[in-house]
Parts: C-alpha cells; structure tokens; sequence
C-alpha cells in the first residue's frame, strides 16, 4: 500500500502513485446494486469501480486498471498485475466488468462485401448472430488488432472484431482486403 502524499486525504490513494493490487491487499465483490466493489485492507471499500485494459490485446489478463467513479473525478484504486493471481470468483468478477466495458461482436464469417450509401456494407456472422453493418471508409474505422486481426468500428460507434484475418476462408479474406486494405 502507498503511504498518503501531503495535501491528499487520509485513506485515499495517492492520485500519482503506482500501485499493484494483490489478493493480500485487496478483495473484489459485489455491492449495492450488484455493482462491483474493491475493498483495500486498511483503508476503504470502493463502490461503483470499473475495469479498464492497459494492454488488451497483448496482455489480457494482466495490467488491468481497477477506477473508482464515486465523486466529481475518477480515482484509480491500482493496477492488477496478473489476474491469475486472484481467486477464481475475484478474476471472474473483473472479467465481466470488462466485458461490459469492451463489449465486441466477433466475426466468425463475412458472407458479402461492397458498397452502400457511401459506406463499406458488410453483411457477416458475428459470435451474437448475423449483422448487417456500415463503415465509414477512414482509416480511423479500422485497427490493428495483434499481428493479424482487425477491429472495425461501424457508424454507430459498434466494434466488431476478427482476431485473425488468415483463418478466414482464402474468398472472405480476399474480399475483405479489397475494401478494407490498410
């Protein structure tokens, strides 16, 4: 645990100190209102906390940012190095915050391609049933996702993911790079 800077309040977390939650020092649970709540050892129990990825693609049970949002500003509670290292009810409580937070459709298939209105129409199939989506045709609507996997993001502000663009079938592939190729 950090000791408290001058000029903050006693029991809260320095707003500029790094620090790393463990099971030894803190325990995640449900709260009022079935929100997620983190109590720390010695100084308090947070309600209303969300979860938020440091590196969601290359590490993503580990370096998971726990934020407190009661208040007029956000207080990082601490960063979780490794989720393993919590009980399995703590790990799988943070891993449905982030969830929530990062809800993604992941495509599994793209039956068509092409044109509509201006924007790049995909008709696919998603991991939550088949989807008819729009993308604006910026570079800003398509992401890196590892090595080999994209992130689009459709006209309402929708993330549809493919982890792998070699593991869609050669016609899928080909057609998706005809439109989306950066």
């Amino acid at each position: 645990m950090t000791a408290a800077d001058p000029g903050t309040d006693a029991g809260q977390p320095s707003p500029t100190a790094l620090r790393f939650l463990t099971p030894e020092i803190c325990r995640i649970h449900l709260g009022t209102h079935e929100a997620l709540h983190v109590t720390v050892k010695g100084e308090r129990i947070y309600g209303g906390v969300y979860a938020a990825y440091a590196f969601p693609v290359a590490h993503p049970d580990e370096y998971i940012a726990l934020i407190h949002t009661g208040g007029e500003e956000e207080v990082e509670i601490g960063i979780i190095r490794d989720l393993s290292e919590f009980p399995d009810a703590d790990a799988a409580l943070v891993r449905q915050a982030l969830e929530r937070r990062y809800f993604v459709h992941t495509i599994t298939g793209i039956r068509r391609v092409g044109w509509k209105y201006g924007f790049v129409n995909m008709d696919v199939q998603t991991d939550k049933g088949p989807a008819d989506i729009l993308i604006p045709w910026r570079h800003d609507r398509a992401f890196d996702y590892g090595r080999r996997g994209k992130v689009l993001i459709d006209v309402e502000g929708n993330r549809y993911l493919i982890p792998d663009l070699e593991e869609l079938p050669v016609r899928q592939r080909e057609e998706f790079q005809r439109y989306i190729y950066w």
